[in-house]
C-alpha cells in the first residue's frame, strides 16, 4: 500500500487513489472502500490494535485475519480473483496494489475497476454474515451469485456502453455460479482442519487451492 502512495506521490497526485473509481459505485461501496485504502476497516489483526482479540484467525481458514489476507489470500478470495481475471483476461486480486493501481486510470479500466469493487464489497459481506450472523458457509457458488446480483442491480448506474460491457461480464459471472468449486473441511492426520477448494469434474476430485483450519 505504500508503495502505491509513493508512486501516486511521484507522479504529483494528491493521495487518495478512489475518486475516479468511486463515481460508478453506490457511496457505501465508496466509503468502505476510502476505509480499506487507509487500513481502517475493521479486520481482526485492526482490532487488535484497540482491544484483546481472543481469536485473529480468518473464518475461512488458519491464517491470521488481516485486510491482504481476507481480501486476496485466503483460499475463497483467490478462488474468486481467479476467476475475475480470467473474465477480464487481466491478472487481477494478487495483492491491494493490483486492484487500487487500477484506479487511477479509471477510464481505461471502469469494468475491472466495478467488477473489482464489487467482489471487495461481497467478501467482506460474507464475512460479516460468518463472524454475526452465524450464516453458514454454503460454498462458492453463493459468493458469485452475490456478485452476479449486485452488478446486475448497479447496472442502472452506468452509461449504455459500460452496461453492454457489465452484461457481457455478468453472463461469464452466472456460468461461474453453476460450476462454482466448492470448499469442504477435512481432519488431517496432525489433527489440523484442511480446507480443500475443489472442483467437480465427471465422477472425480480435482483440488485447486487449498488453506488450513485450526
Amino acid at each position: 500500500m505504500q508503495s502505491l502512495y509513493r508512486i501516486i506521490n511521484h507522479r504529483g497526485v494528491v493521495p487518495v487513489f478512489v475518486q475516479a473509481v468511486w463515481k460508478n459505485i453506490p457511496p457505501r461501496v465508496q466509503f468502505f472502500l476510502w476505509l480499506l485504502s487507509n487500513n481502517r476497516v475493521l479486520i481482526r489483526d485492526n482490532l487488535a490494535k484497540r482491544r484483546e482479540v481472543t481469536d485473529p484467525t480468518c473464518l475461512l481458514c488458519d491464517e491470521k485475519e488481516s485486510i491482504s489476507h481476507l481480501f486476496f489470500h485466503c483460499c475463497v478470495a483467490k478462488n474468486v480473483w481467479e476467476s475475475v481475471s480470467f473474465w477480464l483476461t487481466r491478472t487481477v486480486g494478487t495483492d491491494f496494489e493490483s486492484v487500487a493501481s487500477l484506479w487511477i486510470a479509471n477510464k481505461k479500466f471502469m469494468v475491472c475497476n466495478i467488477v473489482s469493487s464489487a467482489v471487495i464489497w461481497v467478501l467482506w459481506k460474507l464475512r460479516n454474515e460468518l463472524c454475526f450472523q452465524g450464516v453458514p458457509w454454503s460454498g462458492m457458488k453463493k459468493v458469485f451469485a452475490i456478485v452476479g446480483r449486485m452488478l446486475r442491480s448497479w447496472l442502472p448506474m452506468f452509461k449504455p456502453k459500460v452496461q453492454e460491457k457489465m452484461e457481457q461480464v455478468n453472463q461469464l459471472v452466472k456460468v461461474e455460479a453453476s460450476s462454482a468449486p466448492w470448499i469442504k473441511w477435512s481432519l488431517d492426520t496432525s489433527g489440523s482442519v484442511q480446507s480443500t477448494v475443489q472442483l467437480l469434474e465427471g465422477s472425480g476430485n480435482v483440488s485447486v487451492l487449498q488453506c488450513n483450519r485450526a
